[in-house]
C-alpha cells in the first residue's frame, strides 16, 4: 500500500469522520479559534484512537506494510497527535481571555475541581505517561515497555472516550456511536494482541526491524 493512500484513508477515517460529523450538527461557536480548537481536538483524538490498528500490537491489521513502516507511522502521529491533545486543556482554557469579564484563573480552577472534568484529567494524566514512556522506550527491555505501553493505552482509550461522550460539546447520539465504536474496537484488539501474547525476541525495539533512532 502507498504511503499517500495508506495515510489519506487513516487521516479520513479517524479524522475526517468525526470532523464531519460535527460540522453536520448545529452546534453554535462563538469564535472562530474556538471551533477551530473543537475540530482539531476530535481530529487528534480520533488519530490517537486509530494508532491501536497502526501498532505492532495486532500484527494482522498491517499484514499490507511491513511493520517498520507501520511503527513509523504510529510513532509519527502519535507524537504529532499526542502533543497536540496535551495542550488541549491550555487551548480550551485560552478561549476564555476572549470573552469579556472572565477570569481564566477561576475558569481553571472550576475546570480541576470540576467532577464532570475527572476523567477527562485521569485521560490527560495517561497521556502524559504514554507519550513520556515513548520518549524513554529505548531504556526498557521490549516486553516491559510493552506491557506498561499497552495498559495505558487501554485506560485511556476508555476514560478518554468517556470524557468526550459525557461533555464534549458536539456529543450527540450518532457521534457517541461513533466513538464508542472506534474506542471499542480498538480495545478489543489489543486484547486479541495479548491473549495470547506472541513471541517475542526481548531485544527487539519498539519500532521494529529498522533500529531507527527516535
Amino acid at each position: 500500500m502507498k504511503k499517500t493512500v495508506f495515510l489519506t484513508l487513516y487521516s479520513a477515517l479517524f479524522a475526517g469522520v468525526p470532523m464531519l460529523l460535527a460540522l453536520g450538527q448545529d452546534v453554535p461557536v462563538g469564535h472562530t479559534y474556538q471551533q477551530w480548537v473543537l475540530f482539531l481536538s476530535l481530529a487528534g483524538f480520533g488519530l490517537l484512537l486509530g494508532l491501536f490498528w497502526l501498532s505492532r500490537l495486532y500484527a494482522r491489521d498491517a499484514a499490507p506494510m511491513k511493520f517498520s513502516s507501520t511503527m513509523r507511522w504510529h510513532k509519527y502521529i502519535g507524537y504529532a497527535a499526542g502533543l497536540f491533545m496535551l495542550v488541549h486543556p491550555v487551548l480550551m482554557i485560552a478561549r476564555r481571555f476572549m470573552v469579556e469579564e472572565s477570569n481564566p484563573l477561576d475558569n481553571f480552577v472550576l475546570l480541576i475541581t470540576s467532577p464532570l472534568m475527572l476523567t477527562g484529567i485521569i485521560a490527560w494524566v495517561l497521556l502524559v505517561l504514554i507519550v513520556a514512556l515513548a520518549f524513554v522506550r529505548k531504556h526498557f527491555k521490549y516486553q516491559t515497555f510493552r506491557l506498561i505501553h499497552g495498559i495505558l493505552s487501554f485506560a485511556f482509550a476508555v476514560f478518554s472516550t468517556w470524557h468526550v461522550i459525557r461533555i464534549g460539546r458536539h456529543s450527540n447520539l450518532v457521534m457517541s456511536v461513533f466513538w464508542i465504536l472506534a474506542a471499542g474496537t480498538a480495545c478489543i484488539s489489543l486484547l486479541l494482541a495479548y491473549f495470547p501474547v506472541r513471541k517475542t525476541s526481548p531485544d527487539k525495539i519498539y519500532e521494529g526491524e529498522t533500529h531507527e533512532p527516535a
